[in-house]
């Protein structure tokens, strides 16, 4: 088992809107991208449980274009994010997914 950190880089999206936060899980190759979205280990259940949030504040999807990313949107009950926000819907938590172990990838 590899830890996600190892495969990819996790980076806020550009995309983010006034109350969701859209997450890019970047894999560094295509062939990382594929293990991990064949084993199923990166999915709904896993971010929510990573970042202590219910499943239904949180929606994903593999990019089926050349990104190679995990694209996942949380949805904030907050309007705006301040740079110095801490919790989940803040900017900078994007950490705590890199902690999720990858079987065989």
């Amino acid at each position: 088992m590899k830890p996600l950190r190892d495969l990819a880089k996790v980076v806020r999206s550009k995309n983010a809107g006034p109350y969701r936060l859209t997450i890019d899980v970047m894999f560094a190759t295509t062939e990382a991208y594929e293990a991990v979205r064949d084993t199923g280990a990166i999915n709904e259940d896993a971010v929510a449980a990573a970042y202590g949030i219910p499943v239904s504040s949180v929606s994903s999807l593999y990019a089926v274009d050349m990104a190679n990313a995990y694209k996942i949107t949380l949805v904030r009950p907050i309007a705006q994010c301040d740079p110095g926000e801490s919790d989940v819907y803040g900017c900078q938590q994007h950490v705590p997914i890199l902690n999720l172990a990858i079987p065989a990838a």
